[in-house]
Formats: C-alpha cells, sequence, structure tokens
C-alpha cells in the first residue's frame, strides 16, 4: 500500500505595504490569505521603521509573529507570493522584486502609474515568460454573480453598454486613475476581449484639480462589437461608499450590510448577496497559486496586459501624452 502523500505546506505569503496608511487593504489581505490557507510570514514598508510597525500591528491581528523585512527583493526572496498592497508609487518596484524572486504576485490596482505603463507592461512580459502567476486586485467581476442571479437574461447576449458609479475618497484626477481599473476590470468580465481591443471617443466633464464629480466616457471596440462606457464619480471621503452597475440599462445597486455582507438590489427591490468580493479573489488566487496551468497564468497575463495598456489609453487622452 503506498504511502500517503504528505500535505503540502501553507503558501508563505509577504507584503508590501501592510499598514493602514492612505487606506491600505494589507490588513484585510493579511485576514483573508490566512483564511484561505496560507500563512503571512513577513512585511516590509517605505522604510524600517514603518516595516517594524506593520509588522508589530499585523502580528498582533494574526496572534503570532511576523517578520519585518528591509525591501520587497528581500521579502520576495522568502515568499510563495508577494502581495503589494503599497501606493500606487511602489507598485513597479515591487512587481520587479516578485518576477526577480521567481514568485507569484498580486498586485493592488491599478497595476502601475499611467505614466508608467511601458515598464509595467515589460513587468507584466516578464512574468508571462516565466510562467508566474500574477493577478491584479481587482475585485468588481466577483460581484457578476448577483446580475446572474437578479437578471440571468443580461448576459445571454453581446453586452453594448456599461454604466459605473464609484465614490472614490478623494477629488481631482485621482478619482479616475483610482477607479478606471474597476470599470475596465468589470468591462472585461462582462465582454472577453481579444488583445487588439481599442479605444473610440475619450471625454471627461470636469478636468480640475479640485473636481468632486466627474463622468469619463469611452468606447472599446474589437471586429466585432463595440461597448460604451460610462464611469461616473463623486468624491465621498467617508463610509458607507455609493456605488452601483448598469448592464445594458439593466442597473445593480450595492448595498453594505453588517460584517460587511455585499449585496445588490434591482429596481425592483429583489435583492442578491454575494461572497465579499476580496474574499473571493484571495481564495482564488490561493487555488490558483497551487495548481494553475500555464495557459491560465498566460490568459490571466493576457488581461492585464490589455487591462493597463487600455487604462493608460483613456488617462493618455484625458491628461495628454506621458512625460
Amino acid at each position: 500500500m503506498a504511502a500517503p502523500r504528505p500535505e503540502a505546506p501553507p503558501p508563505r505569503v509577504g507584503i508590501v505595504g501592510a499598514g493602514r496608511t492612505r487606506q491600505g487593504l494589507g490588513p484585510f489581505l493579511a485576514k483573508w490569505f490566512e483564511a484561505a490557507g496560507a500563512e503571512v510570514v513577513g512585511v516590509c514598508g517605505r522604510d524600517a521603521a514603518r516595516a517594524e510597525v506593520a509588522a508589530a500591528d499585523l502580528g498582533r491581528q494574526l496572534g503570532r509573529g511576523v517578520a519585518a523585512f528591509a525591501d520587497a527583493h528581500a521579502l520576495a526572496a522568502r515568499v510563495d507570493l508577494l502581495v503589494v498592497a503599497c501606493p500606487v508609487e511602489g507598485h513597479l518596484a515591487g512587481l520587479e522584486a516578485a518576477a526577480a524572486a521567481g514568485v507569484a504576485c498580486l498586485c493592488e490596482k491599478p497595476l502601475v502609474g499611467w505614466r508608467d505603463a511601458a515598464r509595467g507592461l515589460a513587468a507584466v512580459d516578464a512574468f508571462r515568460r516565466r510562467g508566474l502567476l500574477l493577478a491584479e486586485n481587482c475585485q468588481w467581476p466577483f460581484t457578476l454573480p448577483a446580475l446572474d442571479a437578479l437578471h440571468p437574461e443580461v448576459r445571454a447576449r453581446p453586452v453594448r453598454s456599461l454604466v459605473m458609479r464609484l465614490s472614490p475618497a478623494w477629488p481631482g484626477p485621482t478619482m479616475v486613475e483610482d477607479s478606471l481599473s474597476h470599470a475596465l476590470s468589470l468591462l472585461q468580465a462582462l465582454a472577453p476581449l481579444p488583445l487588439d481591443a481599442e479605444l473610440g471617443d475619450v471625454s471627461q466633464t470636469d478636468d480640475s484639480a479640485c473636481a468632486q464629480e466627474n463622468v469619463v466616457r469611452f468606447a472599446v471596440q474589437t471586429a466585432e462589437l463595440e461597448v460604451d462606457v460610462e464611469l461616473q464619480l463623486r468624491c465621498c471621503p467617508s463610509q458607507p461608499r455609493p456605488a452601483w452597475f448598469a448592464v445594458d440599462g439593466v442597473r445593480l445597486d450595492r448595498r453594505i450590510g453588517p460584517d460587511y455582507q455585499v449585496s445588490f438590489e434591482r429596481a425592483d427591490g429583489r435583492v442578491a448577496n454575494v461572497q465579499d468580493p476580496l474574499a473571493a479573489l484571495v481564495y482564488g488566487l490561493v487555488a490558483d497559486l497551487q495548481r494553475a496551468p500555464r495557459e491560465r497564468t498566460d490568459a490571466i497575463a493576457d488581461a492585464i496586459a490589455l487591462r493597463l495598456r487600455l487604462y493608460a489609453g483613456v488617462l493618455e487622452r484625458l491628461r495628454g501624452p506621458a512625460g
């Protein structure tokens, strides 16, 4: 009789930016990675002092010691998955550290700033060449089970329009930069796009530095379809932040209940609950980390590369060529 196969050790996770500065998701990601069976073993921050504080705080949250590392490269060398949860200015360094170490990576959205799109695409290609799993923290696709439950007819036909309302915390151009990945990732989930998808007309209603509201419109075109996208933004510095999306005119409003129970409500009051999108993303990522075939890692990398190209294209047309 064959000896039982030993269980694989839990994936080791390191977090770049594990604190709550600028509304960081590091502690929430740590919680869900632990729940999904991974082990958060270390963190790094902008400097050694911040890393020590973040490690101590996270250790108290998890009930055990968490190591502090000097930088992303040192942390990446000790883990199976590097989570880049710092502000966008540090994303490239985290991505490049993970690729250099040959480990998987989950990066907060947007993957990189739009002016760094060329280096970001090179980083994505580095993961693809090595068959490494790369994911971007875009959670809205995980809300689509609510659309299927409340309006099963919508996705039975090609999608022609997507309208999304979000309520970012910061005014001005940052609203667009922080929110655009959400609309693009939801669009990709609704209408799988080929790599040669292109942008149509791009416009916005308020490009001022202190804009409290803005509406960004653009089209995404392929050989077979064109989808009109409208991203409605209204600054809302405190929770709860209103959010909804409408697909071909069918609208669902997000509701946040106790213990962050997420649900969506349609026009007649019917409601569908969904799993916490962050939890769904993390559980799926841990599963992929343990058994993802090469074709899946390639497909994810292709989707991220297209999203980054469209993201940078929209912002370049709104803001002018990157310097």
